[in-house]
């Protein structure tokens, strides 16, 4: 084998060291950190929807005993279908 190609040779190596490195070194650290966030940020949201959802029920109640009339029933049922919606958007997202 001549030294010209040697010399490639051995910089080919080097190169598939370095990526070899980096995929068994660096990677792993990397990848974790982002699933870490991508489950923060998941649980944060799912709790804002549960605080939501929450709140939309306890105004429900205190709007259903407060007014009175045949519009509440139709605000009711809006307010109800809301909080449909998001135990539906809450269960897509899991």
């Amino acid at each position: 084998m001549s030294s010209e190609k040697m010399k490639l040779e051995l910089k080919r190596l080097r190169k598939e060291l370095e990526k070899a490195l980096i995929r068994g070194m660096v990677a792993p650290p990397c990848v974790q950190t982002a699933e870490t966030k991508k489950q923060l940020v998941k649980s944060m949201g799912q709790a804002r929807v549960e605080r939501l959802k929450s709140s939309s029920a306890n105004y429900i109640s205190n709007f259903q005993s407060s007014a009175k009339g045949a519009w509440v029933t139709k605000a009711k049922t809006t307010f109800e279908n809301t909080s449909k919606k998001l135990t539906t958007i809450t269960a897509e997202g899991k």
